[in-house]
């Protein structure tokens, strides 16, 4: 991604004070609660910065005791949408480069983290980190692109179902 980023988080607004929000939707793969496989992160709000907190278990692992690079992806993805949250705007990933810097054990707190880099039109430009304790696992760009709420809705979502960004 060639977008120069500011070292500074762009603020979130004043739409959703700090403080924990509800998940996405029920169904979320990330955040869900009534998805079964779901790692069920917890998403707040601290300042300009989206924190989340959850453990994987059996259910995300790839090689034997770690979890699958595809769930450390989708928690950055995660982390990122629910930036989405405190702005009240709908927008979807289309672009995540992830960098994988050590294993994610099963069984461990891991704290997600997510800030909006940059904005340019309709673009979104958020850098997202995965932490055990001090440890880095994994960081993540993304470019998220804002969309109408018909985008959602056309895909089969209901009105009040994803009031975590005003649908």
């Amino acid at each position: 991604m060639d977008h120069n980023r500011d070292a500074v988080p762009l603020p979130l607004g004043d739409l959703v004070a700090d403080g924990p929000f509800p998940p996405h939707h029920p169904g979320c793969f990330g955040c869900g609660p009534a998805n079964p496989a779901s790692p069920q992160i917890a998403f707040g709000r601290l300042g300009d910065t989206v924190r989340g907190t959850f453990t994987m278990d059996e259910r995300h692992q790839g090689a034997p005791g770690v979890a699958h690079g595809g769930v450390v992806a989708a928690a950055l993805d995660d982390a990122c949408g629910a930036i989405l949250v405190p702005l009240r705007q709908p927008a979807v990933t289309v672009k995540l480069d992830v960098t994988y810097r050590a294993p994610a054990r099963l069984h461990r707190e891991f704290v997600v983290t997510a800030v909006l880099a940059a904005r340019e039109g309709r673009k979104l430009y958020i850098d997202t980190t995965l932490t055990d304790g001090d440890t880095v696992i994994a960081t993540g760009r993304a470019i998220f692109v804002e969309v109408a709420a018909e985008h959602f809705l056309s895909l089969g979502a209901t009105l009040g179902e994803m009031p975590s960004i005003g649908l």
